[in-house]
């Protein structure tokens, strides 16, 4: 019974320590991801679906951000120390007796700005100026055009990248 009570005090006294300051709410504006829409590269004004679709980065040690089956956008970070991004963007494609993988490789440029949210927040970056760099492989390449088309990323409202396929 003594533990409880003790218990109970404790979780008491925690709370009650807590400010408004001290939790993020959910609707403040942090740091925006870039978002990436997928269209078809024979009639631009249309959305068109990547299968299968995995992003990672292009740096020494690759990790994979995320992984897309039939999506049409995609939202991923930017680099919050840098003023470059390199991503793999990876798609796969699976028939009969095969399995097709094509990777692109597509450097995002930028330049940052740091902004203070508040205590419990702290900091979010924006980003200007954005450019996209498409590596080129020829014929190889399954993303044919990159073209931004809003350079401001600080919110993920509406595609900043359009990729053509």
């Amino acid at each position: 019974m003594i533990k409880r009570i003790i218990l109970l005090i404790l979780i008491i006294f925690t709370f009650k320590g807590c400010t408004k300051d001290d939790i993020c709410p959910p609707d403040t504006a942090t740091t925006a991801k870039i978002v990436i829409a997928f269209s078809d590269f024979a009639n631009p004004a249309n959305a068109k679906n990547v299968n299968v679709l995995s992003v990672q980065t292009d740096y020494e040690t690759s990790v994979e951000v995320i992984s897309f089956e039939n999506t049409k956008e995609i939202s991923i970070p930017l680099s919050t120390i840098s003023d470059t991004t390199k991503y793999k963007f990876i798609q796969t494609t699976y028939r009969t007796n095969d399995t097709l993988i094509n990777t692109d490789k597509v450097m995002f440029i930028y330049q940052r700005q740091d902004g203070y949210v508040n205590r419990a927040c702290g900091y979010k970056t924006e980003y200007f100026n954005l450019e996209a760099n498409l590596e080129q492989e020829g014929t190889e390449n399954w993303i044919k055009q990159v073209t931004v088309i809003r350079e401001t990323v600080n919110d993920e409202n509406s595609a900043h990248v359009i990729m053509l396929h």
